[in-house]
């Protein structure tokens, strides 16, 4: 363990558990929205309603265990900057080849329904892309022995704020399907 990593971080344990509680909370209700959610709306085609479902709800979710687990990694008390920096990178790594599978669920549910909108795919994929190539560079950055505490904050900020992005729209979704005559 580097002394100097633990004395760098300790200023940013506050946040950490801040935003820690905040996806864990986010993450229960993603639970309870989905539960009572799924009973709301009739399935047509269950094949291409999972791809369209699954382009929306498995980005938020994700979003919000990555913050969770960024939170508890931070916070290890033993944690040095090394093992910090290839954990970092390795979430990083799993994060951007999962965007090719919402790439590929967001196109099935463009061509189902013909009603992915630009922002859908700013935030579905273009955002996180953009988090998660700087959670690369952060996580080469601490194995490197650079603390790049500001830059992992600003990430996990990013993403937190584009799950809860992604929470919103889910919710108003489903309002819009529900409301909408059978």
């Amino acid at each position: 363990m580097n002394p100097s990593f633990t004395i760098a971080a300790a200023p940013w344990q506050n946040f950490y558990m801040l935003v820690g509680a905040a996806a864990a909370t986010l993450i229960g209700l993603m639970f309870v929205a989905v539960t009572f959610g799924s009973s709301l709306i009739t399935v047509q085609n269950s094949e291409s309603s999972t791809a369209e479902r699954r382009a929306f709800l498995d980005p938020t979710l994700t979003h919000f265990v990555q913050v969770l687990v960024t939170a508890c990694l931070i916070t290890i008390p033993a944690m040095g900057s090394m093992l910090l920096g290839i954990l970092l990178l390795v979430l990083g790594v799993l994060r951007v080849a999962a965007l090719f599978r919402v790439h590929q669920h967001m196109k099935a549910a463009q061509k189902t329904n013909n009603d992915i909108e630009l922002s859908d795919w700013m935030s579905g994929i273009v955002g996180p892309f953009i988090a998660h190539v700087l959670l690369l560079g952060t996580g080469v950055a601490f194995i490197t022995g650079h603390a790049a505490l500001n830059v992992l904050a600003l990430v996990t900020l990013i993403v937190l704020l584009n799950g809860i992005y992604g929470a919103w729209e889910l919710m108003v979704w489903l309002a819009l399907t529900r409301a909408r005559p059978k």
